[in-house]
């Protein structure tokens, strides 16, 4: 745990996940300064957990309103189920999922893949900025789209769900679609 620790607060103060691509390791130190103080605390002083929960209700918001709006559109009736873990969805569901992942815009349209930024966003969302749990995120993110082993859009969709699904649970994160 601790060893886990230590490499995931290296890889943020390295990187600071996305802000970084594409800049002179200069540019990041004189743009971003990292608060370790922030690491396990957000900027209202609650710890990290407490925040999630107090936050994660929007997220949760939008997931449904667009889960929603996407089943109106493939003419689904609700599923009876959560598809978040499901191991064998319908060719349906799968482009259900698909459809929830592009329209709260975590999954990139034309890639089929997570699109790291808006991880970057929804993390900094729900934890209030907590770097530790930013860099985290993306770094995960990074692991399910290394994951994907097809170009079909409601196939990538299942792979990327099966992915986060494992992630949210081990960090008992508690969302649903």
């Amino acid at each position: 745990m601790m060893r886990s620790s230590l490499i995931a607060l290296t890889v943020c103060l390295m990187m600071q996940c996305i802000q970084g691509q594409g800049k002179s390791p200069a540019a990041i130190a004189t743009s971003q300064s990292l608060d370790l103080g922030r690491l396990f605390w957000g900027r209202s002083g609650e710890p990290v957990w407490t925040m999630i929960d107090k936050n994660l209700p929007q997220v949760q918001q939008m997931i449904d309103e667009t889960k929603e709006k996407c089943m109106a559109k493939l003419q689904m009736k609700a599923p009876q189920r959560s598809l978040i873990r499901e191991p064998r969805p319908t060719p349906t569901e799968k482009c259900l999922v698909e459809c929830v992942l592009k329209g709260i815009k975590i999954m990139d349209s034309d890639t089929n893949r997570l699109n790291l930024r808006r991880v970057e966003e929804l993390t900094s969302l729900v934890t209030d900025d907590n770097k530790m749990a930013i860099a985290l995120g993306c770094s995960l993110a990074q692991i399910c789209n290394r994951s994907i082993t097809t170009n079909k859009p409601c196939e990538a969709a299942h792979l990327l769900n099966q992915c986060i699904g494992r992630h949210l649970e081990r960090n008992k994160v508690k969302l649903h679609w």
